[in-house]
């Protein structure tokens, strides 16, 4: 091949270093209209599938006219809107605005596609419902209407709240269950924190409680108050129920427990006895359980221990008067002055031998005891009747023999 004597060698090489940058600009070029290509297909595709039923689609105003407007749907049949509806939606329709609607009819006696926001903004709800229902996430809804069963809720759609599942509405008389109890009534207008148990919009059925709120609430105020609280804590707070095992203390960052141990020095004192719902207590935080979120506290830790004055104060032979808390088959507890409680043995209790402590004493006795055994390492009194003032008295016991 002849060269050209201007170009050289120099310059063929030059061309053939420039092919492959062509080749691969070209390449690229192909790439970007394929993609185009095939981003065209899919718009054509989704244009021309027919609508469906339920649909939300969005669409802009093209022209009002009376009742009605004109909604372009980019490139499939024109949709018609009702403005009637549309204004009761609160919506506000003019030319040019964008819209949200649900399809109703696919194609409408003039070929038009019938569309409502009503249906559309309860599409999104119930999304937003059901949503709400998987994270459980509390929501506040005002009460718009009681009945017989609980109460009627907006939170975009009605939903219910049934009497079972509200937290701060005590028992209902039986006068009351014919007609719309009072207590409820006085719901209607205020707002309640609620979380959603039941969200099925196929059956249209939207179930709130308040007691699964606020057990949510609680639990949530437990975790933030688990990282503030310390041990050691005085605290005032005030009983929010009792039961039978302990005492529950909203001590305003969260719920603790009182457990019945941790109440009073006495034994054997029902909780229900001591504290009323409503009370104002001092607790002292004994535990704080972050991983579990549960707040442990005491009541009697804030007085003085009376085993701590029972060393100097309970010597052995001394004569005390006390009095009879609790009668048992094998014998009878009597609390001493300084407030802790003593068994008196039922051979202890008269010299003559005696078939149950019933035949001589009775709850709330006072009777003068002596003072036969005491352990303050396991916290136990034995107290004799029989070794009191003007009877026979036998040598005192051990403290191994100290059996309460």
């Amino acid at each position: 091949m002849a060269v050209d004597p201007d170009v050289g060698a120099a310059g063929v090489g030059a061309q053939g270093a420039g092919a492959p940058g062509r080749v691969a600009e070209r390449e690229a070029t192909e790439a970007e209209t394929m993609e185009e290509l095939l981003a065209g297909i899919q718009e054509d595709e989704h244009t021309l599938r027919p609508l469906r039923p339920g649909e939300v689609v969005e669409g802009v105003v093209a022209s009002v006219s009376g009742d009605e407007a004109l909604v372009d749907l980019g490139g499939r049949s024109a949709g018609v809107l009702s403005l009637r509806e549309a204004s009761a939606e609160g919506t506000d329709v003019a030319v040019g605005d964008t819209v949200v609607a649900a399809v109703v009819q696919a194609e409408g006696p003039d070929g038009r596609v019938v569309l409502s926001t009503r249906r559309a903004r309860s599409r999104r709800q119930w999304s937003r419902m059901i949503e709400l229902h998987k994270t459980g996430e509390v929501v506040e809804a005002e009460v718009v209407e009681a009945n017989r069963g609980g109460l009627v809720v907006d939170v975009g759609l009605r939903g219910f709240v049934p009497l079972s599942q509200l937290a701060s509405v005590g028992s209902i008389t039986a006068t009351e269950r014919g007609s719309v109890p009072e207590a409820l009534r006085g719901y209607v207008g205020k707002r309640l924190p609620l979380k959603i148990i039941e969200a099925d919009p196929r059956r249209d059925r939207l179930i709130l409680s308040e007691k699964a709120a606020a057990q949510q609430l609680r639990r949530r105020r437990k975790e933030e108050a688990s990282s503030e609280l310390m041990e050691g804590q005085v605290l005032q707070g005030t009983v929010v129920s009792v039961t039978t095992f302990g005492v529950f203390v909203d001590v305003g960052a969260a719920d603790g427990l009182v457990h019945r141990s941790e109440i009073t020095w006495d034994k054997g004192i029902e909780p229900t006895t001591l504290c009323h719902t409503g009370d104002t207590l001092r607790v002292l935080v004994t535990g704080v359980d972050r991983e579990r979120g549960r707040i442990s506290l005491s009541i009697k830790r804030l007085e003085e221990d009376p085993w701590a004055r029972a060393v100097s104060e309970l010597a052995l032979g001394t004569e005390v008067e006390a009095t009879v808390t609790r009668v048992m088959p094998y014998g009878a507890f009597a609390r001493v002055p300084i407030g802790i409680e003593g068994l008196i043995h039922v051979s202890e209790i008269a010299s003559r031998r005696i078939a149950t402590p019933t035949e001589l004493v009775r709850p709330g006795d006072v009777v003068r005891v002596r003072v036969v055994a005491i352990d303050p390492d396991r916290r136990r009194l034995s107290l004799s009747m029989r070794q009191g003032a003007g009877n026979v008295v036998y040598a005192t016991r051990t403290d191994q023999d100290a059996n309460v």
